[in-house]
């Protein structure tokens, strides 16, 4: 059964969204010097722009060496946090290890796409598929880490782990309130500091952490 062109575009307009919603949080984030998260932001910034391509075929632009180049430096960059994490803090599940695996799906999505490529290298949601096909066993495996991702988010009683992290000092002592409601913040105005913690309320960056996972397990399996 083909699945509808509605879900297609639910999906990448959900993406668009949540990218915009973390462009917002990055330019709140250094207007007022908020310490932790600018990474994530960054990262789902990039993600929810290409995966909106991957759903909705006329929305892709750019070449895909581009593409992989930035998903590939981003997954080395939360590896790196995840080994500087368990360095400082013990051996534990830091928050940029799951983020390094979403950077890796991205490069999966872009190694193994569902149909043949565009000029640009973007990907459509239509026609016949070129090329190898995604191992079944990986993207299950992938796909189960992303989902369970979302469910611990969902039930986690600590909310804003998924997006400013143990690695955070700050969070790591103190929890997402610390990051959001530190004084000053270095100068920054009180009204823009109101806003960052009303944008970046913990609840509200798991969610689009939360829809980020579910989409990207969605097109994983798509890619089977």
């Amino acid at each position: 059964m083909s699945t509808p062109s509605w879900l297609y575009y639910l999906f990448g307009g959900l993406m668009l969204a949540v990218a915009a919603y973390c462009l917002i949080l990055l330019a709140l984030g250094a207007a007022t010097n908020r310490p932790a998260g600018r990474d994530v932001e960054i990262s789902h910034v990039f993600m929810g722009v290409a995966m909106a391509g991957m759903f909705v075929g006329p929305w892709s632009f750019g070449r895909r060496a581009g593409w992989e180049v930035i998903f590939a430096v981003l997954m080395i960059w939360f590896l790196v946090a995840t080994v500087q994490s368990i360095q400082r803090w013990g051996l534990h599940l830091p928050h940029a290890l799951i983020h390094a695996v979403m950077n890796f799906s991205m490069l999966l999505m872009y190694w193994f796409p569902m149909s043949g490529s565009s000029a640009s290298g973007a990907m459509s949601m239509s026609g016949s598929p070129s090329g190898p096909r995604l191992d079944g066993g990986l993207a299950f495996v992938v796909a189960f880490i992303l989902l369970a991702s979302a469910i611990f988010t969902l039930a986690s009683p600590v909310k804003g782990r998924s997006h400013f992290g143990s690695h955070a000092p700050a969070y790591a002592l103190q929890g997402a309130e610390a990051v959001l409601r530190r004084p000053a913040r270095d100068g920054a105005s009180g009204a823009l500091v109101e806003m960052d913690e009303a944008v970046a309320a913990p609840w509200l960056v798991d969610v689009s952490h939360m829809v980020m996972c579910i989409a990207m397990a969605f097109m994983l399996m798509l890619l089977v």
